[in-house]
């Protein structure tokens, strides 16, 4: 969001990109590495609120431990990724691939690397935090390997990380 603001979040995260790059510069000042790792990718890359969006929650009244009951939500077994395309829950597959969304994806992966190539401090990059184990594996290795690319042409000193699935 911080590298290309998109809706409805533009103006939430104002003032992120300097508070990030104060946190370079006490890495710098006290000779820490850093690891810039990808989270909230346009379209939840695992639905969770890790994610910067909770995708399809059930929202509950608890009162096991409070007989006023509070509210709360439950997600994991409801929980989609539309990260990458529109996932159909009837029949446990993805039915569309989002490109736009993946395209933007990398895109911020390049907008990283062009600011932050040059800082010592940065050893690498994590270009999805957590991405759903459900997103087809043929979409996700070639996110990964497009996004391998970008980094090697632009920051080839740099780590690259993978996670696995979440």
């Amino acid at each position: 969001w911080m590298y290309m603001p998109y809706e409805p979040f533009i103006g939430c995260w104002d003032g992120a990109l300097d508070e990030l790059e104060r946190l370079l510069a006490l890495c710098r000042k006290y000779n820490l590495k850093v690891l810039l790792d990808v989270h909230a990718m346009r379209g939840s890359q695992n639905g969770f609120d890790n994610s910067g969006h909770a995708m399809r929650v059930k929202w509950e009244t608890v009162t096991a431990q409070d007989p006023s009951g509070y509210a709360t939500f439950v997600h994991w077994q409801y929980r989609s990724a539309d990260w990458t395309g529109d996932y159909d829950y009837e029949h446990g597959k993805y039915t569309s691939t989002n490109q736009a969304n993946i395209n933007h994806s990398l895109a911020v992966l390049t907008k990283i690397i062009e600011r932050h190539s040059g800082d010592p401090v940065v050893w690498g990059l994590e270009p999805v935090n957590e991405p759903w184990q459900m997103i087809p594996i043929d979409i996700i290795k070639k996110f990964y390997w497009d996004g391998y690319w970008i980094t090697r042409n632009g920051a080839p000193k740099w780590k690259y990380v993978m996670h696995d699935s979440f």
